[in-house]
């Protein structure tokens, strides 16, 4: 008898870290003999193909067109993404799933159904049903804000009171996430990495350069990565990603503003990841800016190439660096300086670079794969 999960993940049209693992979860369940319905905005298998060479998983999904949620106000959002998410809900009930994978922060709860959904950050939850007593913004401490946040508070328990209980299982993709999941008492929780491309391997000799791979938002924190570029004037830097797809707002505007300020020794190159694999495998320094409590899949494909990760303290980057052993953390860009300086004028074996390699083997697709299989067997 055919088994059936559904997979939900509004907005496939990023093709990020967080697509990459949508698309795993609905490889990892195929290889078990489930029939997959993956509801998404966009259903392109050779998009799919093209970033991430995943074309033939898509192929075999059935599609369920999901509308994107777009608000009729700037302000208000989370109110209004409450009846957004009730249509959808309604929708998206009518399909046949034995299990339910909710791939993106998201607000969808489809009652009655196995569920597993996957945590980026706490405030993921905040739309959700079972975040109705979640501890976030209710508790902001300017006064004029407190009346929304309490009218939003009853709304939501008035449209979800009778969707309980909470999921089977909430997947948080780093251990900050897990902490803040744990201390709000979501016991039913646990630590799931995302998939990372390990195919990535160094290329000798590695440059006396330093690179990141991203996206250009705010939350990546670009800022410091060109303050620090400031002070090792000596060193080429690459900045390697894509701006927002919208011409306008917030991302749009802090893309064009680092674009701008770029200084002379950093080089922006628009290209995706598989597109210039070349300054990842050439470098010897990757140097990680962002803020997310999530681990992001770009650190470890730098690892597979070989190269030493930097990142900040207090993010989700932390757990990579921890656990395969390698890389040095930060909390100033003076202390990041002047240890990428160190790092870069120490003469490394190859063998020590192959090393480093290795270790990007336990945040494998396969790893994450056989994790999902034992989810749902």
């Amino acid at each position: 008898m055919t088994k059936n999960a559904l997979v939900i993940h509004p907005r496939m049209s990023y093709y990020a870290g967080g697509e990459l693992l949508c698309l795993y979860v609905c490889k990892a369940l195929q290889e078990i003999g489930y029939k997959v319905t993956l509801a998404c905005d966009v259903f392109s298998p050779a998009d799919a193909e093209r970033f991430f060479g995943l074309g033939n998983v898509v192929q075999q999904c059935d599609h369920r067109k999901v509308a994107v949620f777009s608000p009729i106000l700037p302000y208000f959002v989370s109110l209004q993404r409450i009846p957004y998410a009730m249509r959808m809900r309604t929708m998206l009930s009518k399909t046949n799933a034995d299990a339910v994978f909710s791939t993106q922060s998201s607000s969808f709860y489809i009652p009655k159904r196995k569920l597993f959904h996957f945590v980026y950050n706490i405030l993921d939850l905040f739309n959700h049903p079972s975040g109705s007593n979640l501890s976030g913004p209710e508790n902001t401490k300017e006064p004029i804000k407190k009346p929304y946040y309490f009218l939003l508070r009853q709304v939501r328990r008035f449209f979800w009171n009778k969707y309980s209980p909470t999921p089977a299982i909430f997947l948080a993709v780093g251990s900050l996430v897990l902490q803040d999941l744990r201390e709000r008492g979501y016991e039913n929780s646990s630590l799931v990495f995302p998939p990372c491309r390990t195919s990535f391997k160094p290329r000798f000799p590695k440059k006396k350069q330093v690179v990141q791979y991203t996206r250009i938002l705010p939350n990546k924190r670009i800022e410091l990565f060109l303050e620090i570029a400031r002070l090792l004037p000596q060193y080429p830097f690459y900045l390697v990603g894509r701006t927002p797809l919208e011409r306008s707002g917030v991302n749009h505007e802090y893309s064009q503003r680092i674009i701008r300020e770029l200084p002379r020794n950093v080089s922006y190159v628009d290209a995706l990841t598989l597109e210039r694999p070349d300054l990842l495998e050439e470098s010897k320094v990757y140097l990680y800016t962002g803020s997310e409590a999530g681990i992001g899949i770009a650190l470890v494909e730098a690892i597979a190439a070989g190269c030493i990760p930097f990142s900040p303290y207090g993010v989700g980057a932390v757990d990579i660096i921890q656990a395969a052993g390698v890389g040095q953390l930060f909390d100033s860009a003076q202390q990041a300086a002047e240890r990428i300086e160190m790092i870069l004028e120490v003469e490394q074996p190859a063998q020590e670079i192959y090393e480093i390699s290795d270790k990007a083997s336990m945040f494998s697709p396969e790893r994450f794969e056989e994790q999902i299989k034992k989810l749902v067997s």
